[in-house]
């Protein structure tokens, strides 16, 4: 039987060294604030005007103007809040190619994912729907209700796109996996990047709407954004080099491209880890359309819907309202977050 292995813990010099570097790295990081600074307040500022943030890489920000010209800018302390993408800010000029943002407008919607040391990073704001996509050759339901779930919890509307259904052995069969969400009035497009199914009617839902697209590797996420914006303009999903003290390393970037038909379309690397952020195992399931409504039902006030007499999400599946899947993938969920989740 093999050996269980034991975590690994770092002693005190260690410990010190860690901290040593991320001090480094911040000192670096102010270095390079205070220089742009020191550019910008030799320059005589426009007046403030409203932007938008197409851009986010490093200690740039890039904003457009109402004419559609990008600026890059720094970025005031009296902001708040670090701007980025879909961000609309105040801002003011300091020559052609430098600006200043000095405030963040209020958002309605935030898009989070892991940062470093277990923050979150928020990488898009103001998104107005989530194409989640998967693929008709490896469809997974319960990464879809996780997407589901953290969608719901920011307050975004998503949207199901079922891609590579050229290459569906069943096509009726896969839909009617999918029943439920469509019970539950999620909007479910079957796709295909290669063959075009589907692109023309995607295409109508991406106008007027600010969007961003979900997925794991390998459902074609990079395709169907290449259908709108050329590769020349987004580059495997915009990745920069940038130069600092420490030597050359990769930025992740997130960017707005505007597409041709009306409408804007987020891109970033960051959204692959996008996922259940201020969720907790008490209230996940209030995120499921279709068992929320029974939750307040039930004669226990934390039943936790497997065996509990008078629960009444248990009678809703017995009465055929849930597909017990559903509720499966719910306690999956719960499994996998911790126990001192409150």
């Amino acid at each position: 039987m093999p050996r269980k292995k034991t975590p690994r813990t770092i002693n005190q010099r260690q410990k010190e060294r860690i901290n040593a570097i991320r001090q480094r790295r911040s000192d670096q990081i102010t270095a390079r604030q205070e220089e742009n600074w020191d550019i910008l307040k030799q320059a005589d500022l426009g007046k403030p005007e409203e932007g938008m943030v197409i851009a986010h890489f490093g200690l740039n920000v890039e904003v457009e103007d109402s004419s559609g010209v990008g600026c890059r800018c720094a970025v005031r302390e009296t902001a708040g809040i670090e701007p980025v993408c879909g961000d609309r800010v105040i801002w003011q000029k300091a020559n052609s190619q430098q600006g200043v943002i000095t405030a963040v407008i209020d958002r309605h919607s935030i898009l989070q994912r892991p940062g470093p040391y277990r923050r979150l990073k928020t990488i898009a704001a103001n998104i107005d729907q989530i194409f989640i996509i998967t693929t008709s050759t490896h469809l997974n339901t319960g990464l879809i209700d996780r997407y589901l779930v953290a969608a719901e919890a920011a307050k975004i509307r998503p949207i199901l796109l079922i891609n590579k259904m050229d290459l569906a052995q069943d096509p009726e069969e896969i839909m009617e996996e999918l029943a439920p969400y469509k019970t539950m009035e999620y909007p479910i497009l079957p796709i295909s990047a290669t063959s075009g199914l589907g692109i023309s009617e995607l295409g109508s839902m991406l106008q007027e709407k600010i969007s961003i697209f979900v997925g794991q590797s390998g459902v074609g996420k990079s395709s169907l954004v290449h259908k709108w914006v050329p590769k020349e303009r987004a580059p495997t999903i915009g990745e920069v080099k940038e130069s600092s003290n420490m030597g050359r390393h990769t930025t992740t970037v997130a960017r707005l491209y505007h597409l041709p038909n009306g409408g804007s379309l987020i891109d970033s690397p960051g959204v692959r880890e996008f996922g259940l952020h201020n969720v907790s195992r008490n209230n996940v399931a209030t995120f499921f359309r279709d068992i929320a409504p029974y939750l307040e039902g039930c004669r226990f006030s934390n039943c936790s819907h497997k065996h509990e007499p008078g629960c009444m999400v248990l009678g809703a599946i017995e009465d055929g309202k849930i597909h017990i899947n559903r509720l499966k993938s719910l306690h999956r969920i719960q499994e996998s977050m911790p126990k001192n989740d409150h």
